[in-house]
């Protein structure tokens, strides 16, 4: 009785995590960002805002790095990372430009 009880509550369990699993990508549309031109100002101030948070990022990864939390060809590559990210950002005009492909109903 017991032997069939664990199965049953192990059975049960993992349909839970799986049907909480494929509905975990659902419904979550990214947002839509109106195509306009930001002024030298507007600008400038998510520049800052950018850099620090930038810079924020690769001290933390550089603290990582220092408790041998990541390597540093890993630590290097992170930061790469982070930069080749804020030049797009730079060349997009600080406008986030995110894939605005729409799934269809047999993509879902």
């Amino acid at each position: 009785m017991k032997k069939k009880l664990l199965s049953f509550a192990i059975v049960l369990m993992l349909t839970i995590i799986g049907v909480t699993t494929a509905e975990a990508g659902r419904g979550h549309d990214q947002p839509e960002f109106k195509d306009v031109e930001l002024t030298e100002q507007q600008t400038r101030e998510l520049k800052i805002m950018y850099e620090d948070l930038f810079n924020q990022r690769k001290g933390i990864i550089e603290k990582y790095q220092e408790f041998g939390v990541l390597s540093k060809k890993d630590a290097d590559k992170m930061k790469e990372h982070i930069d080749q990210f804020a030049e797009k950002l730079e060349a997009d005009g600080y406008i986030p430009k995110w894939d605005k492909k729409k799934k269809t109903n047999n993509q879902e």
